[in-house]
């Protein structure tokens, strides 16, 4: 049985790959970001199976993401074996036309008129199930996000 580890989830915290890659994108940090992944890592949009490979389209996802609204991330759980691990935060943030943007790039089901959610605030989980690889790198991500629960929020269902 591989040994699981939790890590501690403060700002700024370099416990795992995760956690590290996570803080610095918090901070613009892209350099740190790029050198939390693997060359060809793998990222998975689980509400609707969006998938991005390789560096460059994953930090521009994590880019595109970071700036898409004010956002007071609330980490809930980083743990880690050897190869796997999770992070688990609350999304906390302020719809903005920056984040009804990357909705629409990312496929998710979105109100039909948006103009009436922006300035509106959400509160949703975030699940991230990643792989790292025997370079210490992560190559693969999975990424769950309820965005039936945000649509609720602004709408009482999608």
């Amino acid at each position: 049985m591989t040994n699981i580890k939790y890590h501690d989830l403060e700002e700024g915290s370099k416990a795992t790959p995760f956690s590290t890659f996570f803080w610095a994108g918090f901070k613009n940090d892209w350099t740190n970001v790029e050198n939390q992944f693997s060359d060809d890592i793998e990222w998975i949009l689980m509400p609707n199976y969006a998938i991005y490979k390789g560096k460059k389209d994953v930090v521009a996802l994590c880019k595109a993401g970071k700036y898409a609204s004010q956002k007071n991330p609330e980490p809930i759980l980083n743990i880690i074996t050897n190869e796997w691990g999770i992070w688990e935060y609350w999304n906390i943030g302020t719809v903005t036309e920056d984040v009804i943007e990357f909705a629409k790039q990312s496929a998710w089901p979105f109100p039909k008129y948006t103009k009436s959610v922006i300035g509106k605030t959400y509160k949703v989980p975030v699940c991230f199930i990643y792989h790292i690889n025997a370079d210490n790198k992560i190559d693969l991500v999975r990424e769950y996000l309820d965005v039936g629960s945000v649509m609720a929020q602004f709408t009482g269902g999608i």
